[in-house]
């Protein structure tokens, strides 16, 4: 079978047929072990071409990408990007580097190709998990935050998170999950290395900029 015949779109790191494998928890083990195989060493030069990537690139390319004419485009470019950002920051992390250091620097160097001179401070304060009871009882004096929303989310896909502790949390939501959703959530989860994230695409910087 040709790469045409089973994608829908050019090549990237996985073909449709691939991501549709992943995603499927009934996938064969051993063709699960052979994928992830290739995709570590596609993912691999992928990495590295970016050191030629972003140097050579010219502002209307990234024009092209990341400010799609359609909407529905602009959304899903979004969302690509934060995940390709957390993966990127997973990865630093597995690979015990100076996160802080890498992040200033690439945002710092992004500005000044952009035009603009940007300022970074950032503190990272790592720590292990809080347990589900000290999430509920920080959303119980602080409500639900950026922070928490995560972990929220996180514990929701935990077969040992008991329901009755989420109920402090879900009002918050304003929404109710009864335990049958919930075990439809985890078992939707079972193809999920981990939670996939919440993203939120509908606003832009520039937007905020040019109304002031």
């Amino acid at each position: 079978m040709t790469e045409q015949e089973t994608t829908t779109h050019p090549a990237g790191i996985l073909s449709d047929a691939e991501a549709e494998a992943l995603m499927d928890p009934e996938t064969d083990p051993d063709e699960l072990t052979d994928l992830r195989a290739r995709v570590r060493d596609r993912l691999t030069e992928t990495l590295l071409d970016l050191s030629v990537l972003y140097p050579t690139l010219p502002p209307e390319d990234f024009d092209a990408l990341f400010r799609p004419t359609k909407p529905v485009d602009q959304s899903a470019v979004r969302t690509a990007t934060q995940d390709g950002l957390a993966l990127l920051v997973l990865g630093m992390l597995h690979g015990n580097d100076m996160v802080e250091m890498r992040l200033r620097d690439a945002i710092m160097n992004a500005g000044v190709s952009y035009g603009e001179d940007i300022d970074v401070t950032l503190e990272l304060r790592r720590g292990p998990l809080p347990t589900i009871e000290e999430v509920a009882a920080h959303v119980d004096e602080e409500g639900l935050t950026e922070q928490t929303l995560p972990l929220f989310d996180h514990f929701l896909t935990q077969t040992d998170a008991d329901l009755s502790t989420l109920d402090a949390i879900i009002p918050d939501l304003q929404t109710d999950i009864t335990e049958e959703e919930k075990s439809e959530i985890q078992t939707a989860m079972a193809p999920f290395a981990r939670c996939p994230q919440t993203v939120i695409t509908g606003v832009s910087v520039t937007d905020q900029l040019d109304d002031e």
